[in-house]
């Protein structure tokens, strides 16, 4: 979070010397990632109720209900409009970013197998900073399937937890099953895109709040680009423990989707 520079009393012959000082120790710290060659993307979206949201948001934000986030996905809009006891619900998102490689400051991370892909997951719930009213989403984890990827973002003060992935295309059904294990947590979707394409007309952009690991949180703008999108039809089951599980099978509507394909992603960090 971007701090005013505060200049105390002073000799006004020493105000130079005394404001060079001060820009030296204020000083951000800052670094860029990037998804390069965006292979496709999704989330699973789903609602948690406002107690359970109220305790994963830090001192000074607040969670921000269903019934005042406009970027609600339609079905989740027409559940609040015909089921108003869920307007206070919080929109959740676990949506995961699957690309050649991804950048991490001077660092590119790509696997030898061309095929083999890196994968980025990132679990967030809408939040709003109380002083100004700017949204600002909590980052309640992120998730790396790849060693390599971990640490590269370890160096650069950014925890990434461990994710297990497996997809079985079934040419015959027509039916693909995507399983992906996030901790205690599997995610087992059994499903296919739909067949027409849209094209993309805007970015993708959202604010996080993302933990460190050495001092204090990441402020982290979060720009996607991708260039289709397609409709996703099929099942989303939860088998696991711990709290997402918990939440996402006491959610009123969970569901997956859409598809986007193709394009890249950056993540600027600044704190």
């Amino acid at each position: 979070m971007l701090k005013p520079l505060a200049i105390g009393v002073a000799v006004v012959c020493s105000v130079p010397t005394l404001a060079r000082a001060q820009h030296t120790t204020e000083k951000k710290e800052a670094q860029a990632w990037s998804l390069q060659g965006l292979r496709e993307a999704y989330c699973v979206r789903f609602l948690i109720d406002p107690r359970a949201a109220a305790k994963e948001v830090k001192s000074g934000f607040r969670p921000i209900p269903a019934s005042q986030d406009r970027t609600l996905h339609p079905a989740i809009q027409q559940l609040i409009r015909y089921q108003p006891d869920f307007a206070a619900w919080s929109a959740s998102n676990v949506c995961f970013y699957f690309a050649d490689a991804v950048q991490v400051g001077s660092r590119r991370v790509a696997e030898k197998n061309p095929r083999d892909r890196q994968m980025l997951a990132v679990w967030t719930l809408p939040t709003q900073e109380e002083s100004s009213g700017s949204r600002r989403d909590a980052v309640l984890g992120i998730y790396s399937a790849r060693s390599n990827l971990t640490r590269a973002a370890g160096t650069a003060g950014v925890r990434l937890r461990e994710a297990h992935l497996s997809v079985v295309d079934s040419a015959d059904t027509g039916t693909d099953v995507h399983t992906i294990k996030l901790e205690r947590t599997s995610l087992i979707w059994r499903g296919r895109p739909a067949a027409d394409s849209t094209r993309v007309d805007r970015p993708i952009e959202e604010s996080w709040t993302v933990p460190g690991t050495r001092t204090g949180p990441w402020s982290v703008r979060f720009t996607c680009r991708p260039v289709w999108t397609r409709a996703l039809v099929g099942s989303l089951t939860v088998q696991g423990k711990g709290d997402l599980t918990k939440w996402l099978k006491g959610s009123p509507i969970r569901f997956v989707g859409p598809l986007y394909r193709g394009g890249a992603g950056e993540l600027q960090f600044l704190r």
